[in-house]
């Protein structure tokens, strides 16, 4: 085990949202399944009273949960330097590999959560019956379990991760000539395919960007828009192809060149030689996680309370959109134009 800053910081946040999601989440199933059976006033009002308790903790939970996810990958920096052979997170990751790819791929999905239940809570602090609290209740068990098996991953990663193993460096992997990430998209688009990746994504982003500005018109000026639902969820599909043209254009055309080393394709690397593209990603994964959320709400957040309040909820994510997705597609052009 490696002590220092991060990793204790990284082992006691998920050990207080381990404890509390999982409180929380108990109680949560507990209420939604007394819920529609409570027949006297008294006892709503008891399961309402535990209720707005198990709402509070999961909101600060969630809150801290929502920078988890940056705080990991610092921590597995930290850890380079006392990981023999390795020389950026790529290495530190290969330590407990099988771990680690769990843990990578449920923080996307458990920060969508996470974002997507506060902003159903927030829309539901507007009404004044309260008229989602089931959907945030039935939400919050399924939330909690992804929480819980993060966190117990989480910890047990910080446990093992110890500086005896030796491991390979990232070229081994990522600047071979037969990885994935270069040999199918070769093959559909043939020789030139990092340039044809580079050029499809801002294609796309900026299509991106010109479709949520046209589906923003349309909803604020008409807020009971037929087709709604079904243009929300194309754009977060659209939203969806996008982020995975992203992943594979960083890897194999802009990130080389950003480096200013035409054949490393490591995106672990570009982080720790260019910080700032850090901020970068973050934009492009808040700006396509609000396109998502708002397609979310839209499913799942309609009442006859809450209705009036969706549209502007969607006009807001859509704007926070398209302003990080643009950002994002603005730095990287800064640092093209720098690095050519």
């Amino acid at each position: 085990m490696i002590l220092n800053v991060f990793s204790i910081i990284e082992i006691f946040i998920n050990m207080i949202s381990l404890i509390v999601m999982g409180w929380s989440g108990i109680l949560a199933f507990i209420i939604v399944l007394r819920w529609k059976r409570s027949q006297s006033p008294s006892e709503r009002s008891s399961l309402e009273d535990i209720s707005y308790l198990v709402l509070l903790s999961a909101i600060v939970v969630l809150g801290i949960r929502l920078l988890n996810w940056p705080l990991f990958y610092a921590c597995l920096q930290s850890f380079v330097p006392d990981i023999e052979g390795a020389m950026c997170i790529f290495g530190v990751t290969q330590v407990k590999r099988v771990l680690t790819n769990i843990s990578e791929i449920i923080k996307p999905i458990s920060f969508f959560l996470a974002g997507a239940w506060l902003i159903v809570h927030q829309l539901d602090q507007k009404t004044k019956t309260a008229s989602l609290m089931s959907t945030k209740l039935i939400f919050l068990v399924i939330m909690s379990l992804f929480i819980i098996i993060e966190s117990l991953i989480d910890i047990i990663l910080m446990i093992q991760i110890s500086p005896g193993k030796i491991v390979s460096c990232c070229t081994t992997v990522t600047d071979i000539l037969n990885r994935q990430t270069r040999l199918v998209p070769k093959v559909i688009l043939g020789p030139k395919y990092s340039l044809i990746l580079g050029f499809a994504f801002y294609i796309l982003t900026i299509l991106q960007i010109f479709f949520l500005y046209i589906c923003l018109k349309i909803i604020s000026s008409n807020n009971n828009f037929r087709w709604r639902l079904s243009v929300l969820g194309f754009m977060f599909f659209f939203s969806i192809c996008n982020s995975v043209l992203f992943i594979l254009s960083q890897i194999e055309f802009f990130a080389p060149k950003i480096m200013g080393l035409p054949f490393h394709h490591c995106l672990y690397c570009l982080w720790q030689y260019v910080p700032d593209t850090i901020l970068m990603y973050s934009l492009f994964i808040l700006g396509t996680s609000a396109i998502g959320w708002s397609f979310f709400i839209d499913l799942v957040a309609r009442s006859k309370e809450t209705i009036k309040y969706v549209a502007d909820y969607i006009c807001n994510l859509y704007k926070l959109a398209m302003f990080c997705l643009t950002a994002c597609i603005l730095m990287n052009s800064v640092h093209i134009f720098i690095c050519s």
